[in-house]
């Protein structure tokens, strides 16, 4: 199963001391919590926050209402998530291990909150000179004003050599990357978005040993394409 993370740069982050709930119109929607943990990965530390989140999802499903007695088939209900984000002020950086729908939603009304000073961005990434990087560049989805088009996706062996693609990465009109890079012993197939998502295909290898395998490969993956020194 492919693993994912969202990561975020972070320019401001206050969050008050013990439980805060996060509202919209006074509907709770969630929660975040500073966990008493610290992590020390590399030559970074987190601090690490627990997170909950309800969000509306789209989906058709049966469910069993008890006050009918009867199965009903719906189409959005709301889901909650459990989940952590880990932040280092010394890399003004924010990585959430919920995918990036819930992180953007999470984030939106968590920035929202009374007595919440945060402010961040998504990075952008250089995907011209990442999929230079590649051992293989297996992927690309790119923005087009083609007529009735809106977004095109290209995968293959030597996608990089065809010119639509690289002319949308050297025109940085790219979204999506997917590509072979090796990083220690090993070689991942991973997918950068300028959504803000790193998602490995692979198995993590040694990484696995690790207490927070996908947040060290995540960092990983950033010092090897050059977005972090």
């Amino acid at each position: 199963m492919p693993e994912s993370m969202s990561v975020r740069i972070v320019d401001r982050f206050k969050i008050p001391d013990g439980n805060v709930t996060i509202e919209k119109a006074r509907v709770p929607l969630g929660t975040i919590k500073k966990d008493r943990q610290t992590l020390n990965i590399a030559r970074s530390s987190f601090a690490v926050y627990n997170c909950t989140f309800s969000k509306d999802v789209s989906e058709d499903i049966t469910v069993f209402i008890d006050e009918l007695d009867d199965y009903k088939e719906i189409t959005t209900y709301k889901k909650a998530f459990d989940f952590n984000i880990y932040y280092s002020s010394k890399d003004h950086l924010l990585f959430s291990d919920a995918n990036t729908p819930v992180t953007k939603a999470f984030l939106k009304a968590l920035r929202e909150t009374d007595g919440v000073d945060i402010i961040f961005s998504t990075p952008h990434f250089d995907f011209d000179k990442i999929s230079n990087q590649f051992q293989q560049t297996k992927g690309i989805r790119f923005s087009t004003t083609d007529q009735g088009v809106s977004a095109k996706a290209m995968s293959g062996s030597s996608v990089d050599s065809n010119q639509e693609a690289v002319d949308a990465l050297q025109n940085d009109d790219a979204t999506q990357i997917i590509g072979a890079l090796d990083i220690g012993n090993h070689g991942y197939t991973i997918m950068l978005t300028q959504s803000g998502t790193i998602v490995c295909f692979s198995k993590l290898f040694e990484y696995d040993r690790l207490e927070h395998p996908m947040l060290s490969f995540s960092l990983d993956v950033l010092k090897k394409v050059q977005f972090l020194s």
